[in-house]
């Protein structure tokens, strides 16, 4: 937990100049808005995603194999954003005691989570794989890696590069199962967690894969690598031009999509697995969310507006953007309890008739969640406390 500067966070803190001689650019703050008013706006979505009293439809469920709804895609929009706040952590130095502190925290916290989550507790069969160890994982390797490359193009090069050998892995693979068909009884996953984990992994191993194990965490780091690629070439406008940023990362986001609808044709894009077809889509399609935000935050409303005012008028979603990470992880266990505790009437289904003329049960109780949680981060926003690993 840390207390900030509620303008800049450490990892976007610098000192504030102007632009290069000749370039022709103003002096303007180092606070890039965007991020976390594309955070704030993700975590609308999701809480209320999260937050649908059953029956629940189709499109809220994740698919049971191949194919993509879209709740499959919420997390890998949130792995996405995270890699451009990746950008802005290790663009600096960040020192490697409170990397192996969050990777530590994280990896401890995540068993801990999926135990209470799925309200498993049985040693033997509990579950070490899981979102915050994926999380963790990811935190480690960009962290080395940015010891590498600190550049919007050697983060474009390492997400090409991760892209092209995951899918000549996949092809590899396909080619040693039936059909050149990956199944639940042929694919990486199994292969590789269900040797590693065994019966600690997602159901056991009895669905044959896991979509937060060591395969699944290749795909992420795809995700993750386009929006890290994508937070320096943000980084880079802070003594440049903001235009020229936003033209570079449209560029980018176009890149990935068509890299990933290439590659669909040879591995079908999937969440269950995290295919690097799958990984290059959802990376997009974060990217164009952060892209958006950055149109209008920190191109349009700082020119037009100002600072203050772009600040004022983001406020509310940056409260929830910057606390991201308590807050995604937090609704999924709140609404976990409320939505499966309280016998026969669940407390989601009392709070959503005791709410109901707000338009409904299901509409009431995803409101009264929603609401909670806004409150939650603006109190915290407002005090400049932050919640991180």
């Amino acid at each position: 937990m840390t207390q900030e500067d509620p303008v800049r966070s450490p990892a976007e803190r610098v000192s504030t100049r102007p632009a290069d001689p000749g370039v022709g650019h103003p002096a303007r703050s180092a606070r890039i808005t965007s991020l976390d008013v594309a955070r704030g706006f993700f975590l609308l979505v999701a809480i209320v995603c999260a937050s649908v009293i059953p029956p629940v439809p189709w499109w809220l469920q994740h698919a049971p194999w191949s194919g993509v709804t879209f709740v499959d895609l919420l997390f890998p929009l949130f792995v996405s954003l995270s890699g451009v706040g990746m950008a802005f952590l290790y663009r600096r130095n960040a020192t490697w005691q409170r990397t192996a502190r969050r990777v530590i925290v994280l990896l401890l916290a995540g068993v801990a989570y999926s135990a209470v989550i799925n309200l498993h507790f049985e040693l033997s069969t509990l579950r070490l794989t899981g979102v915050l160890q994926l999380y963790a994982v990811l935190i480690l390797a960009f962290a080395l890696l940015h010891q590498v490359t600190r550049s919007a193009r050697g983060w474009a090069v390492i997400t090409l590069v991760a892209a092209v050998v995951a899918t000549l892995a996949y092809l590899w693979f396909q080619s040693r199962c039936v059909g050149d068909l990956l199944t639940p009884r042929c694919n990486p996953s199994l292969a590789i967690d269900g040797r590693i984990f065994g019966a600690h992994m997602y159901h056991q191993g009895l669905r044959g894969h896991d979509p937060e194990g060591l395969v699944a965490i290749g795909g992420a780091f795809i995700t993750a690598a386009a929006g890290t690629t994508a937070g320096h070439l943000a980084l880079d406008a802070r003594t440049g031009s903001r235009q020229a940023a936003l033209t570079q990362i449209a560029v980018w986001t176009v890149t990935c999509a068509a890299l990933g609808s290439g590659v669909a044709l040879l591995v079908e894009p999937f969440k269950r697995l995290w295919t690097p077809s799958f990984a290059l889509m959802a990376g997009a399609l974060g990217l164009a969310l952060f892209l958006a935000a950055f149109a209008v935050f920190d191109v349009y409303l700082e020119r037009t507006l100002g600072q203050s005012t772009q600040a004022r008028i983001g406020w509310p979603l940056v409260a929830l953007g910057r606390n991201s990470l308590l807050v995604y992880f937090g609704f999924h266990l709140v609404a976990a309890f409320l939505l499966r505790g309280g016998d026969e009437i669940s407390y989601a289904e009392r709070i959503g008739d005791a709410l109901s003329f707000l338009g409904g049960e299901r509409v009431a109780f995803a409101l009264a969640h929603l609401a909670l949680w806004w409150v939650v981060a603006a109190l915290l926003h407002h005090r400049r406390i932050y919640i991180r690993a």
